[in-house]
């Protein structure tokens, strides 16, 4: 027996309901070290009572009572709640028994006299399941929360892949003058401002339908013809074929600081004004530039020259201690700088921005929003770059929280899976790690690696939907055995599509192809080569390899000799073969990532 699995029982709050006061003494004895909390009731009529009362999270009762039988009161419970987990233990064995048991739903059937130690692991994988399902309804609360507040603090619309709008939130109507019924089923282009160049919109529209994300500043047009200016974010939604479906547009509106600027140029491109008239439309601006906008300026060799009170305070570090400065004294991720010399090779009209990492005082990192503009001599040179800021650090904070608990709650629907198969639920954590370092050797960008990685844990949900009898098999499986098997993959595939989300459309691709062989030879679809997509093909290769080195129920683990052997036996045959190259090649690097202390 596992005791360290049996652990999970310390939450579980338990209801035993017997008639027979040996059988109930004895059995309540042994689970009541076991269990959080136990109550216990000699009849179907109090059972039912303390059901009201206590609210279990498992409901054991034996069959034949007086009063109210343990299926009548399952039937009454089941009313109360319809997904009750309820165990039946019984000395009858009675097919009309059985099939009323079936009829209501009932989770286990256990005869008598009952094998404690048996009774425990069921109960043990129950709990964990019932846990699994009450952390993904809280994930789904705060997820729903995570949402909320982004809509309340962004201005979001999508749309289809013509550019028509089909969802529009408040903060857009209240912006725009439009109400959610004139706007949906428009046109995106009939909002944009006459100021904005007709190609352009066409140009965005091609670039996310094509799966890019576009980033940049928009002019917009309002319903009673007034101008509004946003820093617009589409992303392209991929349902789990990596096809576009919808496009989601977050934007947020830089109106005010937009007209400071326009109000700038235009107080200084009047060639009537005197030189000292000028000057003071300099101070005037800069004035209201600093009471409302963070700021630092950089010379062209990016050493700070200044920055203004609001930036002081979001850093924590004064402008006596900045300026002279280099700029990696405060951006120290120096790629960053890339952002200040497409500044400087641009032309006069050059605006840029970018999402930026800043160390403030006591190395606390920051992330803002950074507008970059260049600053020209009469011959057109860069002599300094502005950067207007934006603190962005708790939104983003929020962001990588609601990816966190993705992750968190894939990870844990994968551990429940794997220990309902009886293997440890470290594999699916293990074969996360490798599929996502081989993502990044295939030459895959960081970020679709960490998206593998996340939906790697879900590879075997499918087999929810496998009998125990074929999953805890110890032996070979029969060829009717392993046809029910390999169902895993459709079950799985069908699961996970439900979910209209990109990162579960992932899953639901691996999930269904992680089986499929280079050769055509794999299930369920019989695909082969480029055919099967490039992270199903690397999920595979990352489960076959941990599988082969752990032992299972049915085999012990494999040596890694044995294992490099067979990837080079089957390259080009089960496996892609530049997969296969690229875990021989680095064989002791996934063999350090798989055997660190994470995992043992």
């Amino acid at each position: 027996m596992d005791m360290k699995a049996l652990e999970v029982l310390e939450s579980l709050n338990l209801l035993y309901v017997e008639d027979d006061t040996s059988t109930r003494e004895e059995l309540a004895m042994m689970l009541e070290p076991w269990v959080g909390q136990l109550h216990v009731a000699a009849d179907g009529k109090e059972g039912l009572e303390l059901f009201k009362a206590k609210h279990p999270d498992i409901v054991i009762t034996d069959i034949q009572m007086p009063r109210l039988s343990g299926l009548a009161m399952s039937s009454e419970i089941r009313l109360l709640v319809p997904d009750q987990p309820i165990v039946i233990v019984s000395a009858y064995n009675d097919v009309e028994y059985l099939f009323r048991a079936i009829e209501l739903g009932i989770d286990q059937y256990i005869t008598k006299p009952v094998n404690v130690e048996r009774l425990l692991e069921k109960l043990a994988h129950m709990t964990t399941f019932i846990l699994a399902v009450k952390e993904r309804q809280r994930d789904r609360v705060l997820l729903e929360q995570y949402k909320h507040l982004a809509d309340q603090s962004a201005i979001v619309c999508k749309l289809d892949l013509t550019g028509n709008i089909t969802y529009v939130n408040d903060k857009l109507c209240e912006i725009s003058g439009y109400t959610r019924e004139e706007m949906i089923g428009l046109e995106i282009s009939t909002l944009r401002h006459d100021f904005e160049p007709r190609e352009r919109n066409q140009e965005i529209l091609s670039a996310t339908s094509s799966g890019k994300k576009w980033t940049g500043v928009v002019k917009n047009r309002k319903k009673n013809g007034d101008c509004y200016v946003v820093e617009s974010n589409l992303v392209p939604i991929l349902d789990e074929h990596g096809i576009v479906t919808e496009i989601v547009s977050l934007d947020v509106d830089v109106t005010p600081l937009h007209e400071t600027y326009e109000n700038l140029v235009d107080a200084l491109s009047r060639t009537h004004l005197t030189l000292a008239e000028q000057r003071h439309f300099v101070g005037e601006y800069k004035r209201a530039l600093e009471l409302s906008t963070c700021i630092c300026v950089t010379d062209g060799s990016h050493r700070i020259v200044s920055i203004n009170s609001p930036f002081e305070d979001l850093l924590g570090l004064s402008s006596e201690e900045l300026e002279g400065q280099p700029i990696r004294r405060i951006m120290p991720n120096l790629a960053d700088e890339r952002c200040l010399d497409e500044v400087q090779q641009a032309n006069l009209e050059h605006f840029t921005s970018r999402v930026v990492n800043f160390l403030g005082r006591d190395e606390k990192e920051l992330q803002f929003s950074v507008g970059f503009v260049g600053v020209h001599n009469l011959a057109g040179e860069v002599e300094s770059i502005i950067m207007i800021c934006q603190d962005i650090t708790e939104s983003l904070r929020l962001s990588r929280e609601i990816v966190d608990t993705q992750r968190e709650l894939l990870y844990m629907l994968g551990d429940v899976v794997e220990s309902r198969s009886q293997e440890t639920g470290k594999h699916v954590r293990r074969v996360a790690q490798v599929s996502k370092f081989l993502a990044l050797k295939a030459g895959l960008d960081a970020n679709t690696a960490e998206m593998i990685e996340t939906a790697a844990p879900m590879h075997d949900v499918g087999k929810v939907g496998i009998r125990d009898a074929v999953l805890q098999k110890p032996g070979k499986l029969s060829v009717d055995e392993f046809e029910e098997m390999k169902e895993h993959a459709s079950i799985g595939f069908s699961i996970l599509g439900k979910v209209d989300r990109a990162l579960i459309g992932l899953a639901a691709t691996i999930a269904h192809q992680h089986h499929e062989r280079h050769d055509g030879k794999g299930y369920p679809a019989g695909l082969k080569g480029d055919e099967i997509r490039i992270e199903a093909r690397i999920v595979g290769v990352a489960d076959v390899l941990d599988a082969l080195l752990s032992a299972r129920i049915y085999k012990p683990a494999w040596d890694e000799r044995s294992a490099f052997e067979y990837f080079r036996e089957q390259r080009g045959h089960q496996f892609d073969p530049e997969l296969v190259d690229l875990v021989l090649t680095h064989w002791d690097a996934i063999m350090a990532l798989r055997n660190s202390s994470t995992f043992t």
